[in-house]
């Protein structure tokens, strides 16, 4: 009996979370939408996009995601950011940085109502898996990006891990690092699986996380065609941080 109580609390707080997410990404859309025409640098959307994330993580008192080394990022100047992947609930963590950037993200999820339009509307930049010539355009408008002092974010794994472990690096980030002599900052999120991982369809209703944010890493030590051993390096830091938990 009491288990069954706690499956249907359960069970209307996981509505609850869905139902408060949905009508805060829609009225985040609806302002992003209205001010678009006075946001030449974006700079106004990405602030009411970070409220966005922080909203959704402060409001429900049982997931506690902590952040550390957000000290690491400094406000002038761009980087490459790169982050693990193992949940949709990454991306709202990520929000929480304070940092303005653009997301490379695989174009499909630009076709979801309102949370797709606002990807849009925000001028991140899609990405179609296995076509070269969108991999060719969405690389040279990140690389603009990065030269008008604008940060980017990747995902390196390219997708999100069923398992929780770390996958195997894709090489575009850390060309685009090399390429615009940008540095590369490591991002390492633990816990968020448990919320909405890849072929899961309901947040937990208890989450412990964390978010931390590694030290830069000066890609000017490296040669133009080095992507592979900063891949490396970048992918040993974030490993040996994730066994650390």
């Amino acid at each position: 009996m009491i288990r069954k109580i706690q499956q249907s609390l359960r069970s209307a707080l996981a509505v609850l979370i869905w139902a408060f997410i949905a009508l805060d990404t829609l009225i985040v859309f609806l302002l992003i939408a209205s001010l678009k025409p006075f946001d030449r640098n974006g700079e106004l959307g990405y602030r009411i996009a970070n409220f966005w994330g922080k909203s959704i993580i402060r409001i429900n008192p049982l997931w506690h995601i902590t952040f550390s080394g957000l000290n690491h990022i400094k406000k002038k100047t761009a980087y490459v950011l790169v982050a693990n992947h193992a949940s949709l609930a990454d991306i709202v963590c990520l929000y929480c940085l304070g940092k303005h950037f653009k997301w490379v993200a695989k174009s499909s999820l630009f076709k979801i109502p309102v949370f797709g339009w606002t990807m849009s509307l925000l001028g991140y930049i899609p990405l179609k898996r296995g076509k070269h010539g969108s991999i060719r355009d969405s690389f040279r408008e990140a690389q603009a990006c990065l030269e008008k002092g604008v940060s980017i974010l990747i995902f390196p794994e390219g997708t999100r891990s069923r398992t929780g472990d770390l996958g195997e690096f894709k090489n575009g980030a850390f060309k685009l690092a090399l390429l615009t002599q940008k540095p590369i900052v490591p991002i390492v999120i633990q816990g968020t699986g448990a919320v909405l991982s890849k072929g899961k369809a309901r947040p937990a209703a208890s989450v412990e996380g964390s978010l931390k944010v590694l030290p830069p890493i000066d890609t000017g030590r490296y040669k133009d065609d080095d992507y592979d051993l900063l891949k490396t390096e970048v992918r040993d830091l974030m490993s040996r941080e994730l066994a650390r938990s």
